[in-house]
């Protein structure tokens, strides 16, 4: 898919990776050309080709193409085209039993730009030259199919469809040139116009679409010469003719003849040929039904094999399982005799050592205890009255200042001796 901006070719289809790679790179212009490939035909070169598999598929290579498409805002249209459309579609097949060449068939849809009126479309600056490109381009169309519909009806003048890049990719491959009709194994193309036209609005637009029209109505596709016709052209002494330059009935018997053997031969030919094809197509269905017998066996057995593996699979499993739950139930038997035997020893050390501090702690016998209180009270007083006889000793060999301050401190008196009634003096 491709557009035709401001008379030089752009690709549809490589836009969008271009523009996200790098965003302020220039879109590249692309040449139509003849390649090694189509020597006799042009091609635009360096197009995305997408192989599409649905009908879905196409139509969404479609709305991808018309997203890039050169659109801008007029004061005539909101959203209107400034390029011409490509969209090539090509259809490709050939017989898969046999592996024969290929065959293609190529459509071409076209859409057109509309021309404007700078006057009615209010446009300036580059939309002004787009609009300018697109009415030149219409313009040369519009005389390319003139000059076509002129030579058909004798005219010798060639018709100049070089002139902008519209023409040339419409009329390049579309009209044969001489070389072109010499070989006439190439198909003939055809082209089909389809126009819009609102009765109810503008009269010049409308009567300017008409005209267009009416004048691609006129032009028609030359034919390519028949093979009779290239054969009684291409050898005239191949049959005898007569003074006036008529051909002889004689000879032209003599040809039937000849066509109505060869036809004969033919047809002999073509019925071995539909037996040999009757008997290779019993065989290819005999094989087809032994193949599929085979391949259900084979499904069989390989589910056989299947299910066999499987319970093969589930008896070692759970011998397995079985084999390691044993280990873990002595496992875990060991681990609870060992954790009892070190309970026990934790018990019965506890039990030896609370025995030791009953018998520290033991209450002794009552009237022993109170033997051991009287014996201290008595060794209490005992001591009272030693301290009490040694100041005394003491009091009398000092001097009278030493004496009174002994008297001084008789203030202090010992509690365990006044509660015993000693006298300290």
């Amino acid at each position: 898919m491709y557009e035709v901006y401001n008379d030089r070719i752009f690709d549809l289809l490589s836009g969008s990776a271009t523009k996200n790679k790098h965003p302020n790179l220039k879109r590249r212009a692309l040449l139509f050309k003849s390649t090694e490939q189509s020597p006799d035909r042009k091609v635009v070169a360096g197009l995305t080709k997408i192989i599409c598999g649905s009908f879905e598929e196409a139509l969404m290579i479609l709305e991808t193409g018309l997203v890039e498409r050169k659109v801008a805002g007029t004061g005539s249209n909101a959203v209107s085209s400034r390029s011409h459309g490509f969209f090539c579609v090509e259809v490709k097949k050939r017989d898969a039993q046999r592996k024969g060449p290929w065959f293609s068939s190529t459509l071409t849809i076209v859409d057109l730009a509309g021309s404007e009126r700078a006057r009615n479309a209010k446009t300036a600056g580059e939309t002004l030259a787009e609009a300018g490109k697109i009415n030149e381009s219409l313009m040369y169309l519009g005389q390319c199919m003139q000059m076509q519909s002129d030579h058909q009806a004798g005219s010798k003048n060639v018709v100049p469809f070089r002139q902008c890049k519209l023409t040339e990719l419409l009329f390049s491959n579309s009209f044969p040139t001489t070389a072109r009709q010499n070989h006439h194994h190439h198909s003939p193309q055809k082209s089909i116009m389809i126009v819009t036209a609102d009765p109810q609005g503008d009269f010049n637009a409308t009567s300017q679409i008409l005209r267009y029209s009416a004048l691609a109505r006129e032009v028609t596709v030359p034919r390519i010469p028949s093979t009779t016709s290239t054969i009684l052209s291409g050898n005239p002494n191949k049959y005898p003719t007569t003074s006036s330059g008529r051909t002889t009935p004689s000879a032209v018997l003599e040809e039937l003849e000849a066509a109505n053997a060869e036809i004969a031969r033919l047809s002999a030919e073509m019925e071995v040929f539909a037996l040999r094809l009757t008997e290779e197509t019993s065989r290819r269905k005999a094989a087809e039904t032994s193949w599929r017998a085979l391949q259900d066996q084979t499904a069989d057995l390989e589910q056989e094999i299947r299910d066999e593996c499987y319970t093969e699979m589930e008896d070692a499993v759970a011998a397995e399982r079985r084999r390691w739950q044993f280990a873990l139930d002595n496992e875990q038997d060991n681990q609870q005799t060992h954790l009892d035997s070190k309970i026990d020893v934790v018990i019965k050390a506890t039990k030896a050592q609370m025995r030791d501090e009953v018998r520290v702690y033991e209450d002794p016998d009552p009237q022993l205890r109170d033997r051991v209180d009287d014996l201290e009270r008595e060794n209490e007083v005992l001591k009272a009255r030693l301290e009490a006889m040694e100041r005394e000793a003491h009091g009398r060999s000092a001097s009278p200042v030493k004496k009174m301050r002994v008297l001084k401190a008789k203030r202090w008196e010992d509690p365990e001796s006044t509660r015993l009634g000693v006298d300290c003096d």
